[in-house]
């Protein structure tokens, strides 16, 4: 284990990473909130609701991902798909020693996907990235996370 692994988040490691260090930081920042509610939308595929929040939000990261890479839409798309099926196949391996990192980054992208989910069936703008989180929804992504890496782990 080097000083990277213990010291950098894994949202910050991300945006490290070589192919991330030719895209913004929002690109990085959408593609890992992507991988990280695909997780919770596979967790909780048995509560349809939940699930199909989950899953827009994941469509709504990737947008962000492709509207910010900019070129073909179609291609930006696909790349995200793959750049996410990339990121889960990193979180799996990597879940026992950063679960609590995880589960927090799951908290701050489940805050930021309200901010999208919030707008409605058509997202018009890209909310800030939370630095801070409320109470409430700090509460319910904390329930959420902690259920949804559990399941995942198994």
């Amino acid at each position: 284990m080097n000083w990277k692994s213990t010291l950098i988040p894994p949202l910050i490691a991300a945006m490290l990473a070589p192919a991330a260090a030719q895209e913004s930081r929002l690109a990085g920042q959408a593609l890992h909130c992507s991988a990280i509610l695909a997780v919770f939308a596979q967790t909780h595929a048995g509560e349809p609701k939940l699930a199909a929040r989950f899953n827009k939000a994941v469509g709504i990261f990737d947008e962000v991902y492709a509207k910010e890479r900019g070129g073909d839409a179609a291609s930006a798309m696909r790349e995200a798909g793959t750049r996410r099926a990339d990121l889960l196949a990193e979180f799996r391996a990597k879940l026992a020693e950063r679960e609590a990192y995880l589960r927090e980054d799951g908290v701050v992208c489940g805050a930021w996907a309200e901010g999208f989910l919030g707008q409605g069936e058509n997202w018009s703008y890209v909310p800030v990235y939370p630095k801070v989180i409320g109470a409430g929804i700090r509460a319910d992504y904390e329930k959420l996370a902690a259920e949804s890496f559990a399941r995942w782990k198994q």
